[in-house]
């Protein structure tokens, strides 16, 4: 399939790279589909399918935040076909301001990615005492 978009141009990308998200991305809801682009270092880029000016910068949050743990429900993860969160790949969405130096990620609100049929979620984690704007600069590999 093609796709177009707006910071990589056109990209040929396979039924298998599809990410979906049936009920989308908070503040993105109808958008549900997506391809992960490799990016910079542990950077990637989530790209949205069918909007082409959409696009989150993403980042394993253990990369940040070392000791970063995420506890939910079998049934949780079970709505993206896996019974153990530690199945899935964890991504966290960076918010990158004016000032790249101040850029955050999102620990409350990881994205969780199952690998093997491609189907994702947003989860929010409310007991875990992450922050909603976590710094990247300063904080990477620590072990919070």
């Amino acid at each position: 399939m093609r796709v177009m978009t707006r910071r990589f141009g056109e990209l040929e990308v396979a039924d298998n790279e599809i990410i979906t998200f049936p009920r989308g991305i908070l503040g993105f809801e109808e958008v549900r589909q997506y391809v992960l682009l490799e990016g910079s270092g542990p950077f990637g880029f989530l790209q949205a399918i069918d909007e082409p000016d959409l696009t989150f910068v993403v980042v394993d949050p253990r990369v940040i935040v070392r000791k970063y743990r995420i506890e939910v429900a079998r049934h949780v993860v079970g709505e993206i076909g896996i019974e153990d969160v530690n199945e899935a790949v964890v991504l966290t969405i960076v918010t990158i301001p004016a000032e790249p130096r101040n850029m955050t990620i999102n620990l409350q609100a990881p994205l969780l990615v199952n690998s093997s049929n491609g189907q994702a979620k947003q989860v929010v984690l409310t007991d875990h005492g992450y922050d909603l704007r976590h710094p990247v600069f300063g904080a990477v590999g620590q072990s919070a």
